[in-house]
């Protein structure tokens, strides 16, 4: 069974190759909803086929996100290809604008501690997640005991796609080497790279792991509670379905 896992400020999303369960927590009570992702059959034969199975990883990664989110970034995508396609320096222009850095920073600095609480939060519930999936991964089962013991690191974490993504992608820049259809190949390079590295034991781990130091935080233990309670909840509406196709 294919495990993932995505953290919100106010929850954690779970999901395996053919369905999700998204945990919110609103006030004092969880909301649970459950959403079936199972790919169609072409992009499943992409499975462990180079460079191609990268289509599969953004598939799920789609799915599971909200609709917020969503509309987020295909706005960005849409922006970035009009760019590139059009020959429309949007971005050059916008950064060319005579606004003093200082506002700038500014700015960014006080929106970050503006949302610094709900930055904190989304770290611990990345860090919920983490633990719970690492000790399924272990164990073959979770309960409170073990999850809370459990690393709050995990190979797998998207936060090492993005610093190898970072490293490549800014090797190019260096060098002259900017389009959005470049970055979409260094994006498919690296979920390659990011998952052969993942499936290597050896002393490079901790380096592989150095944003999730940032990124990842310890749980709560209610945060533990809700990312056990979704994650059983993953596990037996997956039991179903697969009783239910094997018969």
């Amino acid at each position: 069974m294919k495990l993932g896992g995505y953290a919100h400020i106010n929850g954690i999303t779970f999901f395996c190759d053919v369905l999700k369960i998204r945990a919110i927590k609103r006030k004092k009570t969880i909301e649970y909803q459950g959403d079936w992702i199972v790919p169609k059959r072409w992009l499943r034969k992409l499975e462990g086929k180079l460079f191609l199975n990268g289509l599969l990883t953004m598939y799920y990664q789609w799915k599971i996100i909200n609709t917020k989110h969503k509309l987020l970034i295909g706005g960005l995508l849409l922006v970035a290809v009009v760019e590139e396609l059009c020959s429309f320096p949007l971005m050059d222009k916008i950064f060319m604008l005579t606004i003093d850095k200082i506002w700038v920073y500014s700015i960014m600095a006080a929106v970050l501690l503006l949302n610094v609480r709900r930055i904190i939060r989304l770290f611990q519930y990345h860090g919920a997640e983490h633990k719970t999936i690492n000790c399924y991964m272990k164990y073959g089962y979770v309960n409170y005991y073990l999850v809370k013991k459990a690393s709050r690191f995990n190979k797998r974490c998207g936060s090492n796609l993005a610093l190898t993504i970072i490293l490549i992608y800014g090797l190019l820049w260096i060098f002259g080497i900017d389009s959005f259809f470049v970055f979409l190949l260094v994006f498919l390079v690296s979920i390659q790279i990011t998952k052969k590295l993942a499936s290597i034991e050896g002393k490079w781990d901790k380096y592989m792991n150095i944003l999730q130091w940032i990124t990842v935080l310890e749980p709560k233990e209610e945060d533990i509670h809700l990312a056990i309670n979704a994650f059983q909840r993953l596990q037996q509406a997956y039991e179903i379905y697969r009783k239910e196709v094997c018969t």
